[in-house]
Parts: C-alpha cells; sequence; structure tokens
C-alpha cells in the first residue's frame, strides 16, 4: 500500500486487535463491527427488554442520534430510566463508544460498510473450493480455481457495465449522468435514491448569502423528522445534508438530490462523482511511469495492473477512427505473436518446479534458505546443479489451537436464545417432551409393550381356565 494506512477499518470487538490497530494505525478510525453489537446485544439486555416493553424503542431513540451532543443527552436519559452503571455490559460498551455509536461515524468514508463482512468476503470467496478437511496440496490448486472464476466473474461484469445502456425510471438530467458514470451496480443505489425523493417535501428555512439552508423529509412524517441540507448554487451546486451519507457512503442521499432536481441543476458536479464507483476505475491508475521505474524484481501485480491500465486509455481514445483501429489491432497482433514465441522458448525441463506435498526445486543457493527452519533430512542436493537448486519437503501445517471459546464450554444462554431453541425443537404430543415425535415416543412403547405384556397373560389364564372347565 506503499506506506498509506486505512483511513478507516472495522473489526470485531477484540481488545488485542483494538491496542494493535492504535498502535500501528494511530491515524485510522477503528469501527466495531455492528454484526457482532447487535449479537451481543441481544445477550446482555433480555433482563432490560423483560422488564419494560419499549426498551428497543428507547435503545434506537437514543442509538440513531445524529449529533453527538444529542446522543450524550438521550443516554442520560437510558441510565436514568434503566439503571445502567459501569459493570452493566452497555455500561462498559459506552466508555468504547466512538467505535460504535453511529453519531461518531457520521462523516466518515466506509464505502457503506457497518460489519467485517467475513461471510461475504473470504467465506463465499472460497465456498465451494475448500473446506475444513482440504490438504495443503489440494488448497493451492483449488485457490487457483477460485481466483479465476472470481477475476471471470468480475471481467463480465465490467463487460456489462461498457457495453450496456442504463435503464432510466427518470427524464432527470441527474439520473441520465449517473447511468453514464457508475458501474451497474452503484446506479442501482443510486437509483434507489433518486426514486426516494419522489415522496418527500422540502421547506426553506433560511438563506444566508447564496447558501440556502432547507429542511427535507417525507411528506407524512413528523418536520422533527426532516434533515437540514445546506445548498450553495454559487459554488457549482454544492449540497451539504445533515445525514451524511455522501461522506459515509460517496453517493449522493435523497434529500440532496431533492433539492437539485427541484433546483432544476443540468448535471451532478463533478465533486459528488468517486472515480471509485465508475465504469472504467479498474484500469485506470495515475502514475504509471512512476511505478514501475526502478523495479527489477521482475512482473509483479502491480506492473500488471499498470500494463492495463496504458492500453486502456489509448482504447478508449481510438473512437470512431480506422486507421488508428487498424494500427493498435496490427500492433496488438504482432506482440501477442511474440509473446507466444517467448512462452515457447522459456518452457524447458530445467524450468523450476512447484510440487507441494512431495519434493520441490527451487532456484535459490543454499544461504539464502535458513536452515534452523528445515530439517537435515528435508533438504537433498540436487544432481543437477549442487550450487543452485536445492529439494526440500513441505508437509501440511501442524493443527494448532484457534484463538476463541472451546466448542464445548459452557456460557449463560439469553432469554431469547432458550425461547428459539424450544420453538425449534420437536414436542410430542403423547408426554409433552421436546426432542421427538408421538410416533418416537420412548414413553408410549413401553406403554404399549405392557399392554401387549398385559393381553398375553390374561390370554394365558384364560386358556388354562379353559382346558381346566373341559377336563372336569
Amino acid at each position: 500500500m506503499f506506506g498509506k494506512a486505512p483511513g478507516a477499518t472495522i473489526t470485531d470487538m477484540d481488545g488485542a486487535m483494538r491496542n494493535a490497530i492504535r498502535k500501528v494505525f494511530p491515524q485510522t478510525i477503528h469501527r466495531f463491527c455492528s454484526w457482532h453489537i447487535k449479537k451481543h446485544l441481544l445477550e446482555h439486555v433480555a433482563d432490560m427488554r423483560d422488564a419494560d416493553s419499549n426498551f428497543y424503542k428507547d435503545y434506537n431513540h437514543w442509538f440513531f442520534r445524529r449529533k453527538i451532543e444529542d446522543s450524550e443527552t438521550e443516554w442520560k436519559t437510558m441510565v436514568y430510566k434503566y439503571g445502567i452503571d459501569e459493570s452493566h455490559w452497555l455500561g462498559k460498551m459506552w466508555d468504547l463508544r466512538e467505535h460504535w455509536i453511529p453519531a461518531y461515524w457520521r462523516d466518515t468514508f466506509t464505502a457503506g460498510m457497518t460489519s467485517s463482512q467475513r461471510s461475504e468476503s473470504i467465506n463465499s470467496f472460497f465456498d465451494g473450493y475448500v473446506n475444513q478437511n482440504t490438504s495443503l496440496v489440494e488448497f493451492l490448486s483449488q485457490y487457483d480455481k477460485a481466483l479465476v472464476e472470481r477475476r471471470k466473474a468480475e471481467s463480465e461484469e465490467d463487460f456489462k457495465s461498457k457495453n450496456t445502456i442504463a435503464k432510466l425510471n427518470t427524464t432527470s438530467p441527474l439520473e441520465q449522468k449517473a447511468g453514464e458514470f457508475y458501474t451497474k451496480k452503484m446506479f442501482t443505489i443510486f437509483q434507489d435514491e433518486m426514486m426516494g425523493n419522489f415522496a418527500l417535501w422540502k421547506d426553506k428555512l433560511g438563506k444566508n448569502g447564496n447558501v440556502v439552508e432547507y429542511s427535507v423529509g417525507i411528506r407524512t412524517d413528523d418536520k422533527k423528522k426532516y434533515v437540514r441540507v445546506l445548498f450553495d448554487i454559487s459554488n457549482d451546486a454544492t449540497a451539504t445534508c445533515e445525514c451524511a451519507k455522501f461522506e459515509r457512503e460517496g453517493i449522493l442521499c435523497r434529500h440532496v438530490t431533492h433539492v437539485m432536481d427541484r433546483k432544476q441543476v443540468p448535471t451532478i458536479p463533478k465533486r459528488y462523482l468517486l472515480k471509485r464507483w465508475s465504469i472504467d476505475a479498474r484500469y485506470r491508475a495515475g502514475g504509471t511511469t512512476s511505478v514501475t521505474q526502478g523495479d527489477t524484481s521482475g512482473v509483479n501485480g502491480l506492473k500488471r495492473w499498470c500494463l492495463m491500465s496504458t492500453w486502456q486509455q489509448p482504447i478508449e481514445k481510438v473512437g470512431n477512427d480506422e486507421i488508428l483501429f487498424k494500427k493498435m489491432t496490427d500492433f496488438c497482433t504482432e506482440l501477442a505473436i511474440e509473446v507466444e514465441k517467448k512462452e515457447k522458448e522459456i518452457v524447458s525441463p530445467q524450468s523450476d518446479l512447484v510440487t507441494v506435498g512431495s519434493q520441490v526445486q527451487s532456484n535459490i543457493g543454499p544461504s539464502q534458505i535458513p536452515q534452523s527452519n528445515i530439517g537435515p533430512s528435508q533438504i537433498h542436493l540436487s544432481n543437477i546443479d549442487s550450487s543452485q537448486i536445492l529439494r526440500f519437503t513441505i508437509h501440511d501445517p501442524e493443527v494448532v489451537r484457534t484463538k476463541g471459546r472451546p466448542k464445548r464450554a459452557t456460557r449463560h444462554v439469553s432469554g431469547i436464545e432458550a425461547t428459539q431453541a424450544k420453538k425449534q425443537q420437536r414436542q410430542c404430543k403423547n408426554c409433552g417432551e421436546y426432542g421427538h415425535y408421538r410416533t418416537s415416543c420412548q414413553k408410549r412403547a413401553k406403554v404399549a409393550a405392557n399392554e401387549k405384556k398385559n393381553d398375553d397373560k390374561g390370554e394365558e389364564v384364560e386358556g388354562d381356565q379353559n382346558v381346566e372347565s373341559i377336563a372336569m
């Protein structure tokens, strides 16, 4: 990342990770995952919820305050009403409020993310390719397959965005500009905001020079829920909304588009069109020359990215010029033939062999490998070139104990979890217990067995009496 720290990061509530981020990235804003917050909330506030049915209403009223001052005021009300002290989970979390309360994150860009998205990222990336029983050998091959499929999916999305025309729902010039600039996914998000602005209403609150202040909200809502929008028509239609959606997600909110649409702004100002959401953002990397100069380490991923960026720009500028198009086509064809010849020349029996789980050849000297990390039985000099090539064995890594709660550990189960678990269990209509149906009830089977046993005894007694009567 060229020594550049992230502007914001989202993790779980691990204390060691929080301390590490504070030490390594002191300027990075650290936020807790919203999914983890909600999960712990259900576990620790069951007593308050059971005591007062309006708890969640009061909680949301406090949690979603837009201003820090309002959040602190509402918190004092919560503490007084529900008796929250420093020993309670909410009291402890209040000390870490800058990591998870939205009021402290109103102006921080997170691209719309509020959770660590573990299930949407690495887990979904390997879904269907690896599992907990996959060996290291299989993992490498499956990793390559997953990577190929991900790149293929990205290329298909790029093709759709570049070669399809966005379907407009209105005649607004703002939507037209968004359809030309955004990718298909981002344009869908913008359309939702654009369509939502038709249900809004604006009231003019005042004017200070060229800056006009509006109160914008849903027509049927209480005006206390309206948000303020500052609109400066003299400075290329600059607008600032109290909801701060653009500052957090990088896309205009419905309140701003409502004001712009009513003020007949001809197009979306450039400052509100982030390149990261544009159709051609993938191959536009500025400063390719400075990045590749002085680097003699071979063709790495960054150089490939810069190469694609360099080729993308002239391809876009060719336009309808047949002469330039033919020149570029001929040049690309010649270059492709040369690359193919070079590739055939490189392939030879002496090329590097990468195999996991067996012997591996590497064109590195013995002095470049730390001898303390590799046992003497794992390194053998090759007969081809003992000074350059080594053979060693790579085994699957040892299974170590992972961090976190043990699988068999016991903990206090909240009321919600107990109720949900009880609902999911089967209930027997015969004995009333959970975990089985009437047909598989053990008590019913025992009763039936006893009845059958009694019937058999009754038949034997009756048979004996008949025998005695016949004998008499």
